[in-house]
This record gives structure tokens, sequence and C-alpha cells, in this order.
């Protein structure tokens, strides 16, 4: 299969996305938010944004990579498993039974989310490296 490289920068950027999101989950779920905690995250935010937007704009248009079947594969298994902890993670936060399982459960499919998403992260420079 063909994809164009702005796709796979796209793809790192998505993935990357879901890796800072369930990082984010797992520290507000551990540590209180406060105003410096929420000013050094929207910090690192905008630098990593302006870091993915100075790649997106950089690479050329044109420059088309074949992708393996067994990378797609990995990315539709990357792609379940977010999405299966996302809705995991949604259900277990109505449960209010017991506090400390909701706490936990929160962390677990966090901590899947962002494992799932540096998976992601890595089968895309994988992608790239194989066509350099």
């Amino acid at each position: 299969m063909h994809a164009y490289k702005r796709s796979i920068i796209v793809q790192l950027g998505v993935f990357g996305f879901f890796f800072f999101y369930g990082l984010d989950s797992v520290l507000v779920t551990l540590i209180e938010r406060t105003l410096p905690f929420i000013i050094v995250e929207l910090s690192l935010f905008f630098i990593i944004l302006g870091v993915f937007l100075y790649f997106f704009y950089k690479t050329p248009k044109e420059i088309v990579y074949v992708v393996q079947k067994s990378s797609m594969d990995k990315i539709k298994v990357v792609l379940y498993t977010i999405a299966v902890s996302l809705i995991v993670s949604i259900v277990f936060s109505g449960i209010q039974a017991i506090e400390d399982f909701q706490m936990y459960a929160e962390i677990i499919t966090s901590a899947i989310t962002s494992l799932a998403g540096l998976f992601g992260v890595y089968i895309g420079f994988e992608i790239m490296n194989q066509n350099k």
C-alpha cells in the first residue's frame, strides 16, 4: 500500500496526541492540578504543537511511501486498542460503587492508551525508516 509522507507525519501527530493524553490522564489522577502544573502543561503542548506543524509544513506533498501489510495490521491493532481503552475508561468513570476501583481503572486505561500511542509513534518511525 502507498501513503503520502505527510500522512505518516499526521499519523505520528495523532499517536503522539494519544500518548500525551494517556500520560496527562495518569498525572491528573495522581497529582492535583495547580497553576504551575497547568502552565507547564500548556507550555509543553504549544512547543510540541509548534514542532509538529513545522515538520508537517516542511514535508513536501508529493513524496509517497510504500507501507507493508504488517505495518498496516499493527496500526489497526493500535487503533482498536486505543478505542477499547477509551471506551472502558468511559464505562468505568460512571461506576462509583468502589472509589479506589475507579481510580485504578482510570490509571490502567490511561496507561494502555499512552503505551498504544507510543507504539503507534514507533510504527510511524518504522515506516519512515523502511522508505529511506
